[in-house]
This record gives structure tokens, sequence and C-alpha cells, in this order.
């Protein structure tokens, strides 16, 4: 548990549920069992898709317990390439058709906002997945925002979603973007996070502005933690999607990490950062007669 700042405002706890790169339309991503395509057909999940939304109903409940044992308010934040899109040529989507990744993701959305989160913050990601300026994920926030859900937009431009998010929590200074640093060798890793956090530490300082306590990143769909290396810390999280054949090609030895991040702040300006990790196995080993 770390503590940084000075406590203010309200008494009750915050919790911020953090997940990012959900890919939803993609072939090696989070699907519901079944979407209905447009010309009249379906696509049915497959046997690792069906292992990854069940585990993304855990998630929830499990956030769900959290919120309940520590009586808090429950931020949502949802950082980054939502959907797949249609890039590269790729033939890893259910559908060309942008409605049935919509679909993916309505359906996804369900369970998060099953819990009635008290603010809902959206970031944007990756052009190649959410179209240019996050075109995808300023659609999404603005229709949660007319549908009546708590979703808070970046004041500055009106828009629903961000590029950046700035939050201060209990006096906790957090900062929010998809994209951060990772290293693709495993003895390396910690130590492009480390690296990252005294940059954005010296960003802050030139400025002459406060450093946040916390950063939170995506985008790598591998957990990553500075820890307290510095006094800036940064978490990258992990995805909701397995390898795509461009992964195959650059990290065909690396294996992604499942799950998203809880991060508990108390009024006193504690805080604490929970990885919800859920490991899958490699692939069956065939063995020679």
């Amino acid at each position: 548990m770390r503590k940084q700042g000075n406590g203010h405002g309200n008494s009750t706890p915050i919790l911020i549920a953090h997940v990012s790169d959900l890919h939803a339309g993609g072939t090696t991503a989070l699907s519901p069992p079944r979407i209905r395509l447009d010309d009249g057909g379906e696509y049915v999940a497959h046997k690792t898709q069906v292992w990854l939304w069940e585990r993304w109903g855990d998630f929830w409940r499990h956030a769900a317990i959290r919120r309940k044992v520590l009586g808090a308010r429950l931020y949502i934040v949802f950082n980054g390439d939502l959907v797949e899109g249609d890039h590269h040529g790729t033939t890893q989507i259910m559908s060309g058709n942008p409605n049935a990744q919509a679909a993916a993701l309505n359906a996804a959305m369900e369970a998060p906002l099953a819990l009635e989160p008290d603010k809902l913050f959206i970031v944007r990601g990756t052009a190649a997945h959410a179209g240019k300026s996050g075109s995808a994920e300023e659609r999404i926030a603005d229709g949660l925002r007319r549908d009546k859900r708590p979703v808070i937009g970046d004041r500055d431009t009106g828009a629903a979603s961000w590029w950046h998010l700035y939050l201060a929590c209990h006096g906790v200074r957090i900062d929010i973007a998809h994209h951060g640093r990772t290293g693709l060798r495993e003895h390396t890793r910690g130590s492009q996070a480390v690296l990252h956090a005294h940059d954005i530490l010296l960003s802050y300082i030139k400025r002459q502005e406060d450093p946040p306590h916390l950063c939170l990143r995506g985008h790598h769909h591998k957990f990553n933690d500075s820890t307290d290396a510095c006094p800036v810390r940064v978490v990258t999280g992990g995805a909701w999607q397995f390898a795509t054949e461009h992964i195959h090609k650059i990290a065909t030895d690396s294996v992604s990490d499942i799950g998203g991040l809880l991060v508990a702040i108390q009024p006193d300006s504690t805080y604490t950062v929970e990885k919800v990790h859920y490991q899958p196995e490699r692939g069956k080993l065939w063995r020679s007669a």
C-alpha cells in the first residue's frame, strides 16, 4: 500500500476498474457465445473465446465484491482498443461490417454496466483498431452518454472520450493513456516500465508541474509495473485478446496476459493496485508415437 498526497473530499473509498484492449470483433478476442450477422447467419465463438468470456464475467464479479467490501464508489476506465476494426487486410475479424463488432462490444458492456458504476471514462486507442482520431471509441462514449450513462468526457474539447485522462482521487494523481512502453524480452520488460516512470517524472518536473503518483497504460497485452523504483509508478494492464497473426510474427514466444486492474483508493490517500490475471495454458504438446 502506498500513501500519496493529502486526503480530501468525500470520505468514501474509490475503486477504479481499468480494462483495455478488448478488441471486440476479432476472432482471437473477447466475444459473446453468438453474434447475429447482417445476412442472417451467425458468428459462433470458439473454445478460446468462450474461455475469455467466462473470465470477463469473473473479472466483473470480482470487481463487484471488492466494491462491496470497500464500500466504494466505482469508476470504470475503458482504456482503448475496444474493438478490433478492419485493418491491414486482416482475415481475423468476425465480419467486416462494423455493426457486428459493435454487437460484440455491446454484449461485453452488459457486465460492467450492470454494476451501475458511478463514473465511466473511455480513453482512445490505436487508429488501426478504433479508427482515425479514435472515432469508434468516441462513438461508443457518446452513445453511452446519450443513454444517460455516467460518462465523464473531456471538458476542454466537449468530446465524450479522452486521448489522455488525468484524475485526482482523494489526493492521488492518476495519469491514464492507452499507449505505454514495454520490452519484448522477458528479462527486460520490467526495466522498460522503470525507464518510462522516470521519463514521465522528468517531463512533469521540467514543466514545474506536480507529477502523477500513478500512471495506467494498456496496448501491449502484458502486465508491467515499475513498482517503487520511482516516485511515479507506471502500471500496464493486460488484455482480452490472444495472439493474432501479427503477434505470432513479432513475439512468437509470448503469451498474452489476460485480465485487468483494480485500483483501490482510500480517503487517507493510500492506494493499492491489484492485477487480476487469468493465466491460459500454452498449446497442447504433440508427442510422437
